[in-house]
C-alpha cells in the first residue's frame, strides 16, 4: 500500500500510528495523520506554522478534544479509521496531479484539508492553511530541485567516532577504576541474548570513559575471542532523529557488520518532549536488536531509564542495565591523578599541591547539580585554561614601554609638523632610547622565557569566585564551614517543619540533601508534596 510514499510519508504514518496509541484510540485517526506528519517533516511544519511551540500547542488541542483513554501499548497495530484510508486516497490524487511518482507529507496536509469535516481538516483552517495554500506548497516542493549527498556514505560514517581507531592512536585517556563496571559490560556483550548493555548514571559520573575504556581492551586484546577486532563507534542518540536516522540504514543492513554501536543518550530520548524521539529510535533499531543483527551499548540516566522502560518498553527489554554511581572523593582523586598529565601537556602547566584535592571538595559545595569526576576535572580545566591565558599575555612592563615609544613617535611627528625642529631633535633622541628600553625588555624575556605556571588551589578558588559572583573570601569562608555544620542546619530546618512523625528519617533526609543542588531539592521537595496529595 505504501509503496509509492516517500520516506518521510512512511515516517509520517509511523508517528500517527504513536499519537493514535498515546491518546488511547483504537483507530489512526485524521488528527493523528496531522501530528505525524508535522513532527516528521520539521521544515515543512516551521514553513506552514512557524514557531515549533505550535506543534505542541495543536497535539494540547487535539488531546481536550479527545476522549480520555488509557494509553495503548506503542507495538499494537491500529488500522486506518475510514477517514483517514480516504486522505491517503485523496494524497495520491494529488501526487498524480502533480505529475510526482512519490506521496510526500506535502501531499498528505492536501488529503487531509480535502476531508472536510475532519478534526484535522478544521484545525488546518484554524491555523490559515487552506487547501490552496497546501497546493501551492506542494507545487513549490515539486520544483525544489533534488539534494545531492555523497553515494554510499552513511550517517554512521559521517556522523560516528571510532573509538578502537582512537585507541590505537593513543588519542583515549586510561581508564581509572570503574573495573566493576568495565567487566560487567564485557560480560553482557559476550551473552547469546540480551547482549546489549545500557550505562546508567548521572551526568559526568564517567559512563562515556567505560566505552572509552572497552575500546582501549579490544586494540590491547585483553576481552574474549568474540570482541577481539571488533570497531567500537559512537555516535549520540540525537543522530536517530528524523531526518537524519535514516542514513543508518545502509550501515545496518550491511553484509559481515562486525561493530559495536555506542548510542550515547538513547535512554534519555524518552523524556524529551512527548517521547516521539524514542520512537523514531524503536523504529530504526528494534528491528535489527530484535534479529540479534545489531549488538549496542547505550548510556542514559536514572530518570531516563524510568521514562524508557514506561514509555518505550519494547527497546528497553532488549538492554541489560549496569548502573555507574559516582566516584567517591577517593576515587576521584585517582582519577583525576591520572588526568591531570594530558590537562598539563594541553595547558602547559603544572599543578601545584594541594589543587587536585581542593578541585574535588569544593566542586562538592559549588558544582552540586554535576557529579565526579566531571565536576572537578571541569574546575581544573578552567583553572589551566585561565594560567595559560595569564601567561601568554604580554608583560605590563613591555606594554608600557610600547605605549612611550607611540607618544614619543606622536610628539615628534607633532613637532616636525609644527617647524620645531629643536624639539624634534630632542624627541628623536628619546624615541631612540625608549626603543632601546623597549628592545632589552623584550629579549631579557626571549632570553627567559617563562618556565609552566603552577596552578594552585588559590587558583581553584578564583575560578569559583568568577563562577558563582561571589568575592574569594566569601568562597574560602563557604569552603572552611565543616560539611558536619551544613548537615546540621538542614535537619534543624527539617525538624521543625516535620513535626511529630517523621522525625525518625530527618538524618537519613539531611544527608541527602547536604550535596543536592537548590533544583534537585526543589524536585523532592515537589515529589513529597505530589505524593502527599495523593493520599
Amino acid at each position: 500500500m505504501f509503496e509509492r510514499y516517500t520516506e518521510m510519508a512512511r515516517r509520517a504514518i509511523f508517528f500517527a500510528r504513536y499519537e493514535a496509541s498515546q491518546l488511547g484510540s483504537p483507530y489512526i485517526e485524521t488528527e493523528h495523520l496531522l501530528l505525524g506528519v508535522l513532527r516528521t517533516d520539521t521544515p515543512l511544519a516551521i514553513r506552514l506554522l512557524g514557531p515549533t511551540d505550535k506543534l505542541e500547542m495543536i497535539r494540547g488541542q487535539i488531546a481536550r478534544q479527545s476522549p480520555e483513554r488509557p494509553r495503548l501499548q506503542t507495538s499494537v497495530d491500529l488500522p486506518l479509521s475510514h477517514e483517514c484510508k480516504r486522505v491517503l486516497a485523496y494524497a495520491s490524487e494529488e501526487a498524480e496531479r502533480l505529475n510526482q511518482k512519490n506521496v510526500g507529507a506535502e501531499h498528505l496536509l492536501l488529503g487531509l484539508s480535502r476531508e472536510e469535516g475532519s478534526v484535522a481538516a478544521k484545525i488546518l483552517s484554524e491555523h490559515g492553511l487552506t487547501e490552496q495554500k497546501l497546493k501551492e506548497e506542494a507545487k513549490r516542493a515539486s520544483e525544489a530541485p533534488p539534494v545531492n549527498t555523497p553515494e554510499g556514505l552513511s550517517l554512521v560514517e559521517k556522523h560516528a567516532r571510532d573509538l578502537t581507531s582512537a585507541a590505537r592512536r593513543g588519542q583515549l585517556g586510561a581508564l581509572v577504576g570503574r573495573e566493576r563496571e568495565l567487566e560487567r559490560t564485557i560480560q553482557i556483550l559476550s551473552r547469546r541474548t540480551r547482549n546489549n548493555p545500557v550505562l546508567i548514571g548521572e551526568a559526568g559520573v564517567g559512563k562515556t570513559a567505560i566505552v572509552e575504556g572497552l575500546a582501549q581492551r579490544v586494540v590491547d586484546g585483553a576481552v574474549p575471542a568474540g570482541l577481539r577486532d571488533r570497531p567500537i563507534l559512537t555516535l549520540d542518540a540525537t543522530q536517530l532523529i528524523a531526518p537524519r536516522g535514516s542514513a543508518l540504514k545502509p550501515f545496518l543492513l550491511s553484509s559481515q557488520r562486525n561493530e559495536i554501536l555506542c548510542v550515547e543518550g538513547l535512554f534519555d530520548l524518552a523524556g524529551t518532549g512527548s517521547g516521539w524521539g524514542v520512537t523514531e529510535a524503536i523504529r530504526i533499531l528494534e528491528p535489527y536488536l530484535n534479529q540479534g543483527a545489531l549488538q549496542s551499548i547505550a548510556t542514559g540516566t536514572p530518570s531516563g531509564l524510568r521514562q524508557t522502560l514506561e514509555r518505550a518498553e519494547i527497546l528497553a527489554r532488549h538492554f541489560e542495565a549496569i548502573p555507574v554511581l559516582p566516584l567517591s572523593d577517593e576515587e576521584a582523586l585517582q582519577v583525576v591523578s591520572r588526568s591531570k598529565e594530558q590537562l598539563e601537556r594541553f595547558h602547559e602547566v603544572t599543578f601545584g599541591e594541594g589543587a587536585l584535592q581542593l578541585a574535588i571538595t569544593a566542586s562538592a559545595r559549588f558544582l552540586k547539580h554535576r557529579h565526579l569526576p566531571d565536576r572537578a576535572l571541569d574546575l581544573l580545566d578552567e583553572a589551566g585554561a585561565r594560567a595559560k591565558m595569564r601567561r601568554q599575555m604580554e608583560p605590563a612592563e613591555i606594554s608600557r614601554a610600547r605605549q612611550r615609544v607611540r607618544d614619543v613617535i606622536r610628539q615628534l611627528e607633532n613637532a616636525i609638523g609644527n617647524h620645531e625642529f629643536d624639539k624634534a631633535r630632542e624627541l628623536s633622541e628619546e624615541e631612540k632610547i625608549e626603543r632601546g628600553i623597549l628592545k632589552s625588555l623584550q629579549e631579557a624575556a626571549g632570553r627567559n622565557p617563562a618556565q609552566a605556571i603552577t596552578v594552585t588551589p588559590d587558583d581553584i578558588l578564583e575560578i569559583l569566585a568568577q563562577r558563582t559572583g561571589a568575592p574569594v573570601a566569601s568562597v574560602q569562608l563557604v569552603l572552611q564551614q565543616p560539611i558536619e555544620d551544613e548537615f546540621n542546619q538542614i535537619s534543624k530546618s527539617l525538624a521543625a517543619r516535620i513535626p511529630g512523625k517523621g522525625q525518625e528519617w530527618i538524618a537519613g533526609l539531611a544527608a541527602y540533601l547536604v550535596p543536592c543542588s537548590a533544583d534537585e531539592a526543589e524536585k523532592l521537595a515537589e515529589a513529597i508534596r505530589l505524593a502527599k496529595a495523593k493520599k
